[in-house]
């Protein structure tokens, strides 16, 4: 897919996937493992050499480092076996995942750009590879790059309120 209509960045890699589609009983209808080649914070490109259709729901289980997240997708595209430039597989949305699995993700999307920005907060500042590691790097970068997209205030808690008592409006004074 044209990087120009992603909404997500994405960074190659490969990670151990399960696929798979759940009946209404909760038994299994589909399950299959392939690998990731990227990812972003909105999804996931699968290589694979079956292809499943276009829209369907399923759950994505990616075996993280000391980890499993599963979250809910759906496909979004597909690239056949003959293709000449790009590997088979399927394209695959987040559609559902839960504050704990949205905290995981953030912390580990880490573009090599973060990487190459820690090295040097951490070269002016070495004690902060103690007390800050990169995993809370990429948190608060992913976050801070979701709030200049979005341009919403909305999406960050708004502002404590000042404690009763004390006076003025939170404003700098001068």
């Amino acid at each position: 897919m044209p990087d120009e209509i992603r909404r997500y960045e994405r960074i190659d890699i490969q990670l151990p996937c399960r696929l798979f589609v759940l009946d209404e009983g909760g038994g299994m209808r589909f399950e299959a493992f392939t690998s990731t080649r990227n990812l972003g914070l909105g999804g996931i490109f699968v290589e694979s050499s079956f292809l499943l259709r276009d829209g369907l729901e399923l759950q994505a289980e990616l075996s993280l480092p000391g980890k499993k997240l599963t979250v809910r997708a759906r496909v979004t595209h597909s690239v056949p076996l003959d293709h000449r430039d790009w590997p088979s597989g399927m394209g695959l949305e987040f559609l559902g995942v839960d504050a704990h699995g949205r905290e995981t993700l953030l912390r580990f999307f880490t573009p090599e750009r973060y990487h190459s920005f820690y090295a040097s907060l951490t070269h002016e500042l070495p004690h902060l590879k103690r007390e800050m590691p990169l995993t809370d790097i990429s948190l608060i970068l992913n976050l801070w790059e979701e709030w200049k997209v979005s341009g919403d205030a909305a999406a960050l808690p708004p502002p404590a309120a000042a404690a009763p008592g004390r006076r003025g409006s939170g404003r700098a004074r001068r």
